[in-house]
């Protein structure tokens, strides 16, 4: 799939609140990575993986992205 494709996936409440869960997590081992990263060029790798995840959370339905 190239960057210009868009699929769209279609997935339970349940399934949306794991994928919430999911993203939750690992932008909290982000953070703490990102914080202890002493190579430049890695820790700005793992802060362009923490915005996806940040714009994906922000994507979810709110009432699921509390959670």
């Amino acid at each position: 799939m190239n960057a210009g494709t868009h699929e769209t996936l279609a997935v339970n409440s349940e399934e949306m609140a794991i994928v919430a869960e999911l993203l939750s997590s690992e932008r909290t081992k982000l953070m703490v990575e990102i914080r202890h990263t002493d190579h430049r060029n890695f820790r700005e790798e793992l802060r362009h993986r923490l915005a996806a995840v940040e714009s994906l959370l922000a994507r979810l339905p709110q009432a699921l992205a509390a959670r």
